[in-house]
């Protein structure tokens, strides 16, 4: 490799010494490329149908086995997600050694060992490697997929999806992948808290038995090892690998949009946009075309070099940096521009982008900015071939994507033999600024400012998971958007820290419907648990109300009790004595009042906020707005307070199916909870529907600790 590296240089010396007796006025030709020395790896191919590549390399006693599937799995439809959880499943013990015997085995010897739904990773010092051998291979031989694995597994990927879901970058990931390849398109698949609560045990057992086979699998060795060694220490471990048919979907095909369209994701109270020009592309690889189609995004948007980086950023410092990338692939590849912005130019910044793809669709590079860029793909492609690993990916690379056998050993001449006008045929090719998703993560109100970007002015609205939602077009009322609004009212119950604290809340409340009078309970555990009690005590022939803490329940009598419980994805209902299952719609549309943090995280929910103008009502000056959510079979118009920033009313309108049903509320009295951090709500809420029932809060505590014992 040291020779390889000389050769380069000596070559870049040689026509330094020439240009000396030139005339210094005129620039140099670029002298021949150097010729690339590649060496082959070895290989060979066990019974089974496993390929073997072995890289030698002495310098570091450590040797590293990595295998890597080539398989087109079917679409994981309504299980997407299942795949992530094989890799982590593999390695969370075997039906010989548990999880933490074989944790321990990996730590005593220093080893990583790792994998995924489509390979498996370990290194460890050459000494070592019998007994790294040993754990890999039992972990593809003998494994033993767990439920409580399972379960933790979803618990954390839920957890991060919370986490997560108000992350810019991830939502644009997201949305992007959708719209690019569309939902159905196993490249376009996007796991989320229903997808993965539907992934049972034997869907990822099955997943592995079908996929994981020899016979589709390249093994990559490298390090301190010889070929003997690695023949018979592959055959010792992999040999009883059994081979088997191994399905392979057919992928559909997709397609850039015929005009360009805008796909918004609104964050209410984002200070920057993050925005995504996105599409799809044939581009297979290994394909002529591939060293330029890189070439082409180099200069466009490949580096801090890029003509994106050093107009947004350098010239109009809208930005910390842009980029692009133009990936090919075997089934289907994507061209991807990346901005992060401030609010205020969200659409100078996407205008500035498209017009950087036209303008090298429209004229050549120069030859000086060309020359500079293949310079430094030469170069970064070199050092490159100082990995072993890198060398023995390209081998497989050659086998799996039936690419030219001296597809590497001629990529610097390729690359040197690049012209302007290749750059602007890759351009015209591949840049399709009129054919794009603009894909817009940001506030609301720069939506009316990039609408101009969409062909018929259409903006398609997405929540955070490249679900579409429906969505209305938010006024700003001198200055004030829907989201100042929200987040007015979150800083009056008493703000966002409040809000994140809760765990749970425990309200017992008195209810008087015309001269009946009842006690509610509810208790609540963050995100997913909810249960709600109704009593009618009677006691002297007479109704009344009874709080928690009144000690007469021990001699009243209950006429009639009502219990609903939410628990996760389930839930029942008990009246009297008479206990049956919740619908799942009916769960769902629980959810959000099982969620103490809604407020924080709508697009969770696909609740949508919209300002629609100023009212005054019950003598308050209010900014009305219209909440949408369960799926739009509930709406309501609220109105919250200019002076307070309180919700004061809200009229909620439902339809369940068996026609719409109104209810009019009128909220009073906010005050702190007990143990809420200064979390507020109202203690007097007054409702119409059409009968009047008047509800006052008799106590009311936060973080009590409530019992999950409770809702089962």
């Amino acid at each position: 490799m040291k020779k390889l590296l000389f050769t380069i240089i000596a070559l870049s010396g040689l026509a330094f010494a020439q240009a000396q007796s030139l005339d210094r006025s005129i620039r140099p030709k670029p002298g021949p490329a150097a010729e690339i020395k590649l060496a082959d790896p070895e290989t060979f191919t066990l019974p089974n149908g496993l390929k073997v590549f072995v890289v030698e390399n002495h310098k570091l006693p450590s040797v590293t086995y990595s295998i890597q599937l080539n398989v087109y799995p079917e679409a994981e439809g309504a299980q997407a997600g299942l795949s992530s959880f094989v890799g982590s499943l593999m390695t969370s013990g075997t039906k010989n050694m548990k999880k933490d015997q074989f944790n321990e085995a990996v730590d005593q010897i220093g080893a990583t060992l790792a994998a995924s739904g489509q390979s498996i990773y370990g290194q460890a010092l050459t000494k070592h490697q019998d007994k790294l051998l040993t754990l890999m291979s039992d972990v593809i031989l003998h494994p033993d997929f767990k439920k409580d694995e399972l379960d933790k597994l979803r618990k954390q990927t839920l957890a991060s999806f919370d986490a997560n879901s108000n992350d810019p970058d991830f939502i644009l990931s997201n949305v992007s992948q959708v719209v690019t390849y569309g939902a159905s398109h196993p490249y376009g698949e996007i796991p989320d808290h229903q997808t993965i609560n539907n992934i049972k045990l034997e869907d990822c057992t099955k997943y592995f038995q079908t996929y994981f086979r020899p016979n589709v699998a390249y093994m990559a060795v490298v390090g301190d090892i010889t070929l003997a060694q690695v023949k018979e220490l592959v055959t010792k471990y992999f040999g009883k690998w059994e081979q088997a048919s191994v399905p392979k979907a057919e992928y559909p095909t997709a397609y850039a949009p015929a005009q360009s369209v805008v796909e918004f994701v609104p964050r209410a109270g984002a200070v920057q946009s993050v925005i995504g020009i996105t599409y799809p592309l044939v581009l297979k690889t290994g394909s002529p075309d591939v060293i330029k189609a890189r070439v082409l995004n180099e200069i466009l948007g490949g580096s801090s070099q890029g003509r994106l980086f050093q107009n947004l950023r350098e010239t109009h410092g809208w930005t910390y940096g842009a980029y692009s990338s133009l990936n090919a692939d075997p089934v289907v590849g994507q061209f991807d521009a990346y901005i992060k912005c401030r609010n205020e130019v969200t659409d100078s910044s996407i205008a500035e982008t498209l017009k950087e793809m036209e303008d090298l669709r429209n004229h050549p590079v120069t030859k000086e900015a060309l020359q500079n860029t293949l310079q430094y793909m030469a170069g970064v492609f070199a050092l490159g071939l100082e990995s072993p690993q890198t060398i023995a990916q390209y081998a497989i690379n050659i086998d799996r994507f039936e690419m030219p056998k001296d597809y590497y050993k001629n990529y610097l001449k390729n690359l040197a033999a690049i012209t302007p006008y290749d750059i602007q045929g890759m351009a015209r090719k591949y840049l399709a600024p009129n054919n794009a998703n603009i894909v817009v993560v940001g506030n609301p109100t720069e939506l009316n400012k990039i609408k101009k970007f969409s062909a018929d002015s259409t903006v398609y609205f997405f929540d955070a998971f490249g679900k579409p939602v429906q969505s209305t077009e938010s006024k700003v009322i001198n200055g004030v958007a829907v989201n100042d609004v929200i987040n007015k009212y979150i800083d009056a119950i008493g703000g966002k820290s409040a809000i994140e604290s809760l765990k749970d809340l425990f309200i017992v409340s008195d209810v008087e419907v015309g001269r009946q009078a009842y006690t509610t309970t509810l208790k609540t555990i963050s995100p997913d648990k909810i249960l709600m009690e109704m009593k009618v005590i009677q006691q002297g022939g007479n109704n009344f109300s009874l709080s928690s803490n009144d000690a007469t329940e021990q001699t009243s009598e209950v006429v009639y009790y009502n219990k609903m419980v939410i628990n996760g994805d389930s839930g029942y209902s008990l009246q009297n004595k008479k206990k049956s299952n919740m619908p799942e719609g009916m769960v769902k549309d629980y959810k959000t009042d099982a969620d103490l943090q809604v407020l924080l995280h709508p697009e969770k929910y696909a609740i949508s906020y919209s300002l629609l103008g100023e009212e005054n009502t019950d003598g308050e000056d209010c900014y009305t707005v219209e909440k949408g959510e369960n799926e739009g079979r509930k709406k309501s118009i609220q109105y919250y307070s200019k002076k307070s920033g309180l919700l004061i009313k809200e009229i909620v309108t439902t339809d369940g199916g068996g026609g719409k049903q109104v209810e009019i509320k009128s909220y009073s009295d906010y005050k702190e909870v007990r143990g809420g951090n200064g979390y507020k709500i109202p203690y007097k809420t007054i409702s119409l529907d059409p009968t009047q029932k008047i509800i006052n809060v008799a106590s009311a505590r936060a973080n009590s600790n409530v019992k999950e014992s409770e809702f089962k």
